[in-house]
């Protein structure tokens, strides 16, 4: 068995110019793991995938897969791998597997792109003992699931922009905010009051997906909830946003992110909506750029994160957008 295995790896690994396209939905984590050791930190790594969000109902950020080993060949072309291994208890497949990676590159903990796959993730996480793990997991949580965050905007920017994207109104949007905006194609325009309050509402139909962007003059971080209400009921008077469930985070120097969630009063339904505010201290102005899901008695999170992923190319500028 184990030296099948090892074959297998192996052609895979020369056969880097032929590689698949990578499987899976865009938020699955495929955790590839001895039965033993699954069995010692089984919990960790579920609390570690644990995030959510309301929209209203909780929809997890990550959809976690454990595999057995003995089929864990099946799942190699997934997009993001997680191979642990504790060295103590010692086992057989997973052990040998890890150490080879970890000859090559010297490291416990490391990530590589596109081993088996096309836009593929692949960590190595390999501990002493559980002690250790704990003490490594703790250490360095931030930096898998922003590695992990990465691969699923990337995966989406794909998917999102594989039909090219909405020059008119990305240039609409350049020529007023002076932004580099990453718009999708099938995107139109539903408000235009750029001239008149700096504000454009553009999207697309069922299930709804809207961006709103807006820049208000003499604004701080403490008013911008206040701001964001206002606006809301003066552009878009058929959606109330409501205060249960909102989640305020700083994402850079001068970005503020903002959870939460709408209702819509025409057709009595909501969901959730995400904004992004980037602050421009110079003369007291910020951009807005806000995403709205509507989507009745269905996930939302993968629309959800589709409109992210639109927002933080903008704000960033992200000159890699597909």
């Amino acid at each position: 068995m184990q030296k099948n295995i090892l074959i297998i790896l192996s052609i895979l690994l020369l056969s880097c110019n032929q590689l698949p396209d990578s499987k899976g939905e865009f938020n699955e984590i495929i955790i590839l793991s001895s039965s033993i050791d699954r069995a010692i930190y089984y919990n960790d790594i579920n609390t570690l995938f644990s995030g959510y969000v309301n929209t209203p109902s909780e929809e997890s950020l990550y959809k976690v897969k454990w595999i057995d080993e003995d089929k864990f060949k099946y799942y190699l072309s997934y997009k993001n791998l997680l191979f642990i291994n504790l060295d103590e208890p010692s086992d057989s497949t997973i052990d040998n597997l890890v150490d080879k990676f970890k000859e090559s590159y010297s490291m416990n903990l490391f990530t590589l792109n596109d081993v088996y796959a096309k836009n593929q993730n692949l960590f190595i996480f390999s501990s002493k003992d559980y002690i250790s793990f704990k003490s490594d997991i703790e250490n360095n949580r931030d930096w898998i699931i922003k590695n992990i965050d990465e691969k699923i905007q990337s995966s989406l920017n794909d998917y999102i922009y594989r039909n090219g994207r909405n020059e008119e109104i990305e240039l609409l949007l350049n020529n007023h905010f002076n932004i580099n905006p990453f718009i999708q194609q099938d995107f139109m325009v539903i408000k235009d009051r750029l001239i008149e309050d700096d504000f454009i509402w553009v999207g697309r139909g069922y299930p709804y997906r809207w961006l709103c962007f807006d820049k208000i003059e003499n604004i701080t971080e403490v008013d911008l909830w206040k701001f964001f209400k206002l606006s809301v009921s003066e552009h878009m008077p058929n959606v109330m946003i409501q205060e249960y469930y909102k989640n305020m985070s700083y994402e850079s120097e001068g970005v503020v992110k903002i959870q939460g969630l709408y209702e819509e009063k025409n057709s009595d339904t909501g969901g959730p909506f995400i904004l992004y505010a980037k602050f421009n201290t110079s003369d007291n102005t910020a951009l807005l750029v806000s995403g709205f899901v509507n989507n009745p008695g269905k996930p939302k999170i993968r629309l959800l994160k589709e409109l992210e992923t639109q927002i933080i190319n903008t704000i960033n500028g992200d000159k890699n957008g597909k």
